[in-house]
């Protein structure tokens, strides 16, 4: 997580996830949030339209979700206890629906609508003979009606909702400016003239229908996000029962510990562990890697995962809801509810911007009076003032960039858990590795050959896979992935392995021995003085020294670019690993890192208390897929877990490589494009309203060019927002 979070597991325990259904807009998500936060034991509460979740937070005792949902349902939602995939699609669906609808209404009439308000703005040009004009203004209200009563009106209702929940935001201002348009609109024509508003009350609505369509179509792409990972596992799976016959049962009602069987073909509906069976599988819903993967009795298969060939039986080691697809998906609406540094500034900004705009109407209005101007076009002015500083930007701002950023990071492997980190990662200064399985895999690789006597560098390496052909030690699986092309059948034989040693094999009148120096001594070998380092194997042969056979660790195939591209980019790269100072140092010379940033034989608490200091020198990233990298992960500037992390490490971890460690600069890159678009944002809607509004209160700018400028305003937010899509060079 980001540094100075405190207590990760504690938080994580005093917070849930709810979803909240009904939501049509981020003026809803306001007004729930409010209103959440108000309500008795509730410390904390954000609420998230485009995933429609709700994060609440407590400090004490959890506060009863019956009240919670009571409470909600007065302002007109719903409050669910889990986050449904489908109804949210659902939801998603009604909602577009019904803006395209009033979108269209708006569209037809307030094309009739603008027809005679064009003419009238063309009368001093005598385009229109003035016993023209009340009638022209009288059809541009009645064209105006059925966009103002139709297509408005969900600005209207949650206008009302945020004002009761005390939280008045974008919706209640464009009710105020309609309001205000129709009124003095509509006192114009029982005056008997012709300066009508009606076309800027229709362009405010159509143009924040527009950009609301935009913004619910991109916005949405999150809650795709977490569908993605749920809608195409099985609800069913096949159990053997404890008599042995198999049957169809529902995933949801299988528990821990029971056993189902897996086909050629089926995808895993629960997280299991193999104990029959081999075969091979497809991974790549939950890890991005197409390659399939050869499975045998012992290896962990997760839900959401396809057998391609052979039949497995598995034990459940996780139910629904417990599975760890269900836990990224969690993750991913505790992401899409959180909100960073930037998003609670842009909350303070709009609340204070909006009684400023209430003012800055007010002070056009009584100083356009002061100058004797007439009391239609005083207010005319103040209408002016509202329409065009409506902070729509402003409330785009961060959520754009955010929503943006996550489903171009979910498309490079990339799962954001916590939305901090993209602020985070921008200012990070030093990285730091965890060596073994995060810049190694974990299985070393031959370095070096040497035989004695008559053996040659073939003989010894194929004496040496003959005699450790069934052994599971690391180094013998590293012994035989050595060659590309396949040494010759071993003879029959037999073979004894004794632990912490090493193996004899004997076949036909041979005796092999495979090991360490020391046991072949203990055997009667005379073996050349050596270090005993476990990376190296020593054979004999009928009681005479053969040689012997070095490993070192192998490292991963993107291991050396990554770090040389990070060194480039101008990142200071630290080692810190719990093996000894010689395997980190040798390590370190291959990747080119320096020795005086290599930390080795670190405890879990030592890696902690490195990170801790070394983030007073500068923001650090830590990088690890070990149990014991939770604490450095949490302790982090930004904890980035790769690969197969294991579940407590992801939680500490703010952000999630679904591969490798290639990943790392692409991160960096994105986190540092979208600060850099949040900030532009902002500075565009503050500057923007900041240039505006003393041009309306001082009457420079008519009511239906407010309302044009302002749409324009939230649609260069948009479209900046969308450079976070922009491809990503790997060079960069």
């Amino acid at each position: 997580m980001v540094a100075n979070n405190g207590s990760t597991a504690q938080k994580e325990q005093n917070q849930t996830i709810l979803m909240v259904e009904g939501m049509r807009c981020g003026s809803c998500a306001i007004a729930v949030e409010a209103l959440l936060k108000k309500q008795p034991g509730v410390s904390d509460a954000a609420v998230n339209f485009a995933a429609d979740v709700a994060m609440v937070c407590w400090d004490g005792e959890k506060p009863p979700l019956a009240e919670l949902q009571q409470a909600v349902a007065r302002l007109g939602y719903r409050l669910h206890s889990s986050v449904d995939p489908d109804r949210s699609k659902l939801q998603a669906a009604s909602v577009r629906k019904h803006l395209q609808s009033r979108l269209a209404v708006a569209v037809v009439f307030g094309m009739w609508c603008m027809m005679p308000a064009l003419l009238i703005y063309l009368a001093p040009l005598g385009a229109v003979e003035s016993e023209a004009l009340w009638p022209l203004a009288l059809a541009s209200g009645l064209f105006a009606a059925p966009v103002v009563l139709y297509s408005g009106s969900h600005f209207y209702r949650v206008g009302w909702r945020t004002l009761i929940a005390g939280a008045p935001g974008l919706d209640s201002l464009i009710f105020l400016a309609v309001f205000a348009a129709c009124i003095i609109s509509a006192w114009q024509l029982t005056a008997g003239r012709y300066h009508v508003y009606f076309d800027a009350a229709v362009m405010l609505i159509t143009f924040q229908l527009i950009a609301r369509l935009l913004d619910t179509s991109v916005r949405r792409r999150a809650s795709e996000i977490i569908r993605r990972y749920l809608q195409h596992v099985p609800e069913q799976v096949t159990l053997r029962t404890a008599t042995g016959k198999l049957e169809t049962w529902p995933a949801a009602d299988i528990k821990t510990g029971e056993r189902i069987v897996l086909r050629a073909g089926e995808q895993l509906a629960l997280d299991g562990l193999i104990v029959h069976g081999q075969g091979q599988a497809d991974l790549a819903m939950l890890t991005g890697e197409h390659m399939p993967q050869s499975l045998s009795p012992g290896a962990e298969l997760l839900a959401g995962c396809q057998l391609l060939e052979g039949e497995l039986e598995l034990v459940i080691t996780a139910s629904t809801g417990q599975r760890r697809i269900d836990r990224l998906s969690r993750s991913i609406s505790a992401l899409l509810s959180r909100k960073t540094t930037l998003q609670r500034l842009t909350d303070r900004i709009a609340r204070i911007l909006l009684p400023v705009i209430l003012i800055a109407a007010a002070l056009a209005v009584g100083l356009a009076l002061a100058q004797g101007v007439p009391v239609p076009e005083a207010a005319a002015r103040g209408l002016a003032v509202m329409i065009i500083s409506c902070p729509c930007a402003l409330s785009l701002a961060i959520p754009l960039v955010i929503t943006m950023g996550h489903a171009n990071m979910i498309n490079h492997g990339i799962v954001l858990q916590d939305p901090a980190a993209l602020e985070a990662a921008a200012e990070v200064g030093a990285i730091v590795f965890d060596k073994t399985g995060t810049l190694t895999t974990g299985e070393p690789s031959v370095d070096s050959i040497t035989p004695v006597g008559q053996w040659t560098q073939r003989q010894l390496l194929q004496l040496a896979q003959d005699t450790l052909r069934e052994s599971t030690h690391p180094v013998a699986r590293g012994l035989m992935t050595e060659l590309a092309s396949p040494l010759a059948a071993a003879p029959e034989g037999t073979r004894e392995s004794i632990t912490g040693a090493g193996t004899r094999w004997v076949s036909d009148a041979n005796v092999t021995l495979a090991g360490r120096a020391s046991w072949l001594r203990e055997q009667g070998v005379k073996v050349p003085p050596s270090e005993d380092t476990g990376m190296s194997v020593h054979l004999a042969c009928n009681g005479l020294y053969a040689g012997k056979i070095g490993f070192h660790e192998t490292l991963r195939l993107e291991s050396i670019a990554t770090i040389r591209q990070l060194v480039h980019q101008g990142y200071a790269i630290y080692l810190l690993s719990g093996d000894t100072r010689k395997a980190c140092l040798d390590l370190a010379k291959r990747l080119g890192i320096a020795p005086e940033h290599v930390l080795s034989e670190y405890s879990p608490e030592q890696k902690h208390s490195f990170i801790d200091n070394l983030e007073k020198q500068t923001p650090t990233v830590f990088v690890g897929d070990g149990l014991n990298d939770g604490l450095a992960l949490a302790g982090a500037r930004l904890g980035i877990a790769v690969g197969n992390a294991a579940s407590a490490t992801g939680a500490a971890a703010a952000v999630y490589l679904t591969e490798c460690i290639d990943k790392v600069p692409v991160t960096l890159q994105l986190a540092q494009r979208a600060r850099k678009l949040m900030y532009q944002n902002l500075f565009w809607a503050v500057g923007y309203n900041a240039l505006v509004i003393p041009l309306a209160v001082i009457g420079w700018i008519q009511p239906v060019i407010a309302a044009i400028a302002m749409s324009l305003s939230s649609l260069c937010v948009l479209l900046n927002s969308l450079r976070m899509q922009k491809q990503t060079h790997p060079c960069l």
